[in-house]
């Protein structure tokens, strides 16, 4: 007797209907997270650092925030192209966007960088702050779905 012959798992949904609406909030949740992140991370730099950490993460978390919104709007700019090729935005806009969000974390690290080394690793923490805010998002997206079952 095989294993799989006495062990049988359903196959689950790809995409139940009642998660929906809780998925397609999430990109607005990443953001609260990455506001309310930036807030905790200010207070933090403040009470434990000097001003130049503090000002590098601030102006991390505020190059993080456009990042993000850039790319949210980027993607769903592609996408439309993709699928009505009747995006409102041009082609080169988006490519220029792209690129901008690059320069701006390569030139704000430059700067920072030639001013103050505590204020750089300020900076990339700052810079860091999506990634924590999508790992908060993670965790929130399980413990729903293993509180309602989605």
């Amino acid at each position: 007797m095989r294993y799989s012959d006495v062990v049988s798992t359903p196959t689950p949904e790809p995409s139940s209907v009642s998660a929906e609406p809780f998925l397609d909030r999430a990109l607005a949740r990443i953001r609260r997270f990455l506001l309310t992140l930036s807030g905790i991370g200010v207070l933090v730099c403040l009470r434990f650092f000097r001003w130049p950490v503090t000002a590098g993460f601030v102006v991390g978390a505020v190059i993080s925030y456009l990042n993000q919104r850039w790319l949210e709007r980027a993607v769903e700019a592609l996408g439309e192209r993709i699928t009505k090729q009747q995006s409102r935005e041009r082609g080169g806009a988006i490519i220029f966007r792209s690129v901008l969000r690059y320069l701006l974390i390569g030139g704000g690290a430059y700067v920072i960088f030639n001013v103050s080394r505590a204020g750089l690793y300020g900076f990339l923490g700052g810079v860091c702050l999506p990634i924590a805010a999508v790992v908060c998002e993670v965790a929130i997206e399980v413990f729903v779905t293993l509180r309602r079952g989605f």
